[in-house]
């Protein structure tokens, strides 16, 4: 604590690190284990094949960008869903995602 108010900075009437707000948002950080690093990558390798092998397939589609989402990366999720649309445009699933 006492290091957190010393990191305070009051020159300029605001605070660089809120003390409280910090250990607060320390506690909504996710870290995830080797073994769920592990099985997101198996996850995409499988996923990757099954959209390669039949780029028409929507549940495919859905499957990676929900993947990607789970994740942490949304801008990739996006992406994938995009693609989707684009490769199964008759698909009200993939719209929906």
């Amino acid at each position: 604590q006492l290091k957190l108010d010393s990191m305070s900075d009051s020159v300029s009437g605001q605070t660089v690190v809120d003390p409280k707000g910090y250990l607060t948002d320390l506690q909504s950080v996710t870290l995830k284990s080797d073994a769920e690093i592990s099985d997101i990558k198996k996850a995409r390798l499988l996923l990757k094949s099954v959209i390669n092998t039949n780029p028409k397939h929507a549940p495919g589609w859905i499957a990676a960008a929900r993947l990607e989402e789970v994740a942490g990366k949304l801008q990739d999720a996006r992406a994938m869903a995009l693609k989707g649309c684009e490769m199964c445009p008759g698909s009200e699933d993939v719209w929906l995602e």
